[in-house]
């Protein structure tokens, strides 16, 4: 959900080595841009809980997921969907 909504993967800066497993364990998380609807944000935060009884299902995050969507303006909706970034499954979430 994070790379969908960053239009790229997580900890692109890092090496993805024994180092970034760790941080990762430990709780690092890549920072979510402040663009994100706030449903939205909160989804990929539970998505992160460290106890997966706790993340939700699939069918949960097509329901939050669709709320999320449904509740953004209607011309918020329309200056994202005229974005011509390349990455066309992160253009929900551009401005």
């Amino acid at each position: 959900m994070w790379e969908i909504s960053s239009g790229q993967p997580p900890f692109i800066n890092h090496e993805p080595d024994y180092n970034l497993a760790l941080d990762i364990i430990n709780g690092i998380r890549p920072e979510i841009k402040p663009e994100i609807p706030l449903g939205y944000k909160s989804l990929i935060e539970q998505c992160w809980d460290a106890d997966p009884l706790r993340r939700p299902d699939v069918n949960m995050l097509s329901i939050k997921i669709n709320e999320t969507y449904l509740s953004m303006p209607n011309e918020v909706l329309q200056s994202k969907s005229d974005n011509s970034s390349p990455n066309t499954s992160s253009r929900f979430f551009y401005k």
